[in-house]
């Protein structure tokens, strides 16, 4: 399966720091949130201040439009463990790229910003990347409340993942996710403008033998998708057949 990630997660619970709960950075992707983003954001803050851990909030912008980033600005001033960035240019993953690059916790959890997962993932995840690099939570092992049309192309495309790549997790989407942040840096350059980057992830971190483990979600998701569904779509499928076309062949 190739060789084991440097700096790996240990079975003995190697992100345990001296007795502490390691803590974790959560990043949140936004564009055009202005609605939501302080009753959601102050929500998230009142849960995490819960989990009896160090923790930072990131928020996001990937080309908003509206007031969001005046608003990050102010929620940034307000509370200590939140910070705010904005790129210019659309597209989640130059956002995804930032975060990776900002986090200073050795932990990172990407939620979507109307917090439509149940937040139980982030204590969860947490415990899991003691001993694993990536946590993968999956809407389709748990209960998704998601419209017909998302969850069979979803579906299709999860085959289609399996067929090529030989992988099953069963959710790449952007939201509860978790990583290990030294296993995100070392595939930093995978990371595309887009939302691809979680699939690649996933995949690389598979191929050089880090442990990827995947647990149930419930999603509760019935807003309007902040993408075109079905460029994404297509743009999800001309990215698996890139990867599958770089890495055939390979051990």
């Amino acid at each position: 399966m190739g060789r084991p990630l440097a700096g790996a997660a240990r079975r003995d619970g190697g992100g345990r720091r001296e007795g502490r709960l390691t803590p974790f950075t959560v990043a949140l992707p936004v564009y055009n949130e202005e609605a939501i983003l302080v009753p959601n954001t102050e929500r998230l803050l009142a849960f995490l201040d819960g989990l009896g851990r160090d923790y930072e909030v990131i928020i996001g912008s990937n080309g908003s439009i509206d007031s969001t980033t005046a608003i990050g600005v102010d929620l940034s001033r307000r509370f200590p463990r939140v910070r705010y960035f904005h790129v210019p240019t659309r597209g989640v993953g130059h956002a995804f790229r930032e975060f990776v690059r900002l986090a200073r916790h050795p932990f990172l959890v990407s939620l979507d910003m109307d917090l439509s997962v149940d937040l139980s993932f982030v204590p969860t995840a947490l415990d899991l990347l003691e001993t694993h690099d990536i946590v993968v939570g999956s809407k389709k092992l748990g209960n998704q409340n998601r419209t017909l049309f998302r969850r069979l192309g979803s579906d299709a495309f999860l085959r289609a993942v399996r067929l090529l790549l030989g992988i099953a997790y069963e959710d790449y989407s952007i939201a509860a996710k978790a990583f290990r942040v030294n296993a995100l840096r070392r595939f930093a350059g995978s990371i595309d403008a887009g939302s691809s980057y979680v699939l690649e992830i996933c995949y690389l971190t598979h191929r050089a033998g880090g442990r990827v483990i995947q647990v149930p979600v419930s999603c509760e998701d019935w807003r309007a998708s902040k993408f075109n569904l079905w460029h994404e779509a297509m743009y999800k499928y001309r990215h698996l057949l890139r990867l599958w076309l770089n890495h055939r062949g390979r051990s």
